[in-house]
């Protein structure tokens, strides 16, 4: 039972890591399909693809929409933003009561995605077929103490128990004006936390877009994955030869984690080794400026809006066009062993200063570094032309950079 400030805290920013780690899942997944129908695709399944994209992504816009509600429900009881994950793989029972892997699009994510959104009583789903292969998709209704759950929506309830339990007029200490309340389209609307009913709408919100309700599942996350499967499952059986995943690799990454708890690979080529670097680094840098949004250090107005509205753009800006560029770049210098893929690595952790001015020049430095870096990769183009698309995103760090430089 949750029934002090401290246990609360840890256990939303346990649904901080959950919810980022969860999106960042569904990205990689989304960004891993075919696009050309020379990829061995018919226009048909072309078309079906680009749905089943569209649906993924539009989850994981959600689970960016959810982390910043959690932020929000963090800051109104005096806690600090969680932008912190390990890195992946994790294995089931290590952090989380299931596994946390990054995978191309197939049964296999597929079921993992809907066991994430399973809701409290409902059975899983029938295992996928992998041959020599089922100990990945164990599910055991174990969970590290203090927090037992077997699906997110249990997390949430106990969150919800705890703004229950701890008395309101105690609870609430932190300033209102420091959440962010912008509305992200029509249907994301934030909320501001400011007292017990606030807090549980917007868990309750949480919840009932992953899982639904007990009444309707339509459209809830669980329903969109549960569908994808069928259709897929559908047309694999009149296609047995349909394949609509690229060959990316499981779990790439650029180097070796203490926090990685199982088996990576390790991308060697020179040039998609830059590329994932900077595709990194990158995704470092916009949590950086959202972990800056979030701790209010003396910024005007005008800086926080930067800070949140370039932190967003950076997502279709840099983020997706790098992911997919990394899905035709060799992982090794053997052609044959695959492609790579984003492996939204952490490089360290998340600090950033207390200080104003020195967060500006921080940010203003990465800006830098990574243009530089860009023009290190494009020493590849001649021999990889997809990497023409990093060259149209020189201008968007660039502008960037301007506009951070008004600051400082």
């Amino acid at each position: 039972m949750i029934d002090t400030r401290e246990e609360l805290l840890n256990a939303l920013a346990e649904a901080a890591e959950l919810e980022h780690g969860l999106l960042v899942q569904y990205l990689f997944t989304a960004f891993s399909f075919k696009r050309r129908l020379d990829e061995g695709i018919t226009p048909l399944q072309q078309l079906m693809m680009e749905d089943w994209e569209r649906t993924i992504l539009s989850v994981a816009h959600q689970e960016m929409y959810h982390l910043a509600n959690v932020c929000n429900l963090l800051a109104a009881i005096g806690g600090a933003p969680r932008f912190d994950r390990p890195n992946f793989p994790q294995p089931l029972k290590k952090y989380y009561p299931f596994d946390f892997e990054l995978t191309r699009f197939g049964d296999e994510a597929l079921y993992r995605f809907i066991v994430f959104e399973l809701p409290e009583g409902v059975e899983p789903p029938p295992l996928p077929h992998v041959p020599g292969n089922v100990k990945t998709f164990a599910f055991e209704k174990i969970a590290p103490d203090p927090l037992v759950y077997n699906h997110i929506g249990e997390l949430y309830e106990r969150i919800a128990e705890g703004f229950k339990n701890i008395p309101e007029n105690v609870l609430f200490i932190g300033p209102e004006d420091q959440q962010d309340i912008d509305e992200w389209t029509l249907r994301l609307k934030m909320h501001k936390v400011h007292d017990r009913a606030s807090a549980l709408e917007a868990i309750k919100e949480i919840v009932e877009e992953g899982e639904g309700t007990k009444a309707d599942r339509a459209g809830s996350h669980y329903d969109k994955f549960l569908r994808i499967r069928q259709a897929y499952l559908a047309e694999k059986a009149k296609d047995a030869s349909f394949e609509p995943a690229r060959n990316v690799a499981t779990n790439p990454r650029t180097r070796e984690h203490r926090d990685a708890g199982g088996e990576g690979t390790i991308i060697t080529h020179q040039a998609t080794l830059k590329l994932a670097e900077l595709f990194n680094t990158t995704y470092t840098t916009m949590l950086s400026m959202l972990i800056q949004y979030y701790s209010y250090g003396g910024e005007t107005q005008e800086q926080r809006e930067i800070l949140r509205d370039s932190s967003r753009r950076m997502m279709s800006a840099f983020i997706r066009p790098m992911a997919e560029v990394l899905t035709e770049m060799p992982v090794t210098d053997d052609l044959t062993d695959g492609v790579a893929g984003a492996g939204f690595e952490l490089y360290g952790p998340m600090n950033y200063s207390g200080q104003l001015k020195s967060r500006w020049i921080i940010l203003q430095e990465r800006f830098r570094q990574h243009i530089a870096d860009i023009e290190e990769i494009l020493e590849f183009q001649n021999e990889f032309p997809v990497l023409q698309r990093i060259a149209k995103l020189r201008e968007n760090y660039e502008g960037t950079l301007i506009n951070l430089k008004n600051f400082f």
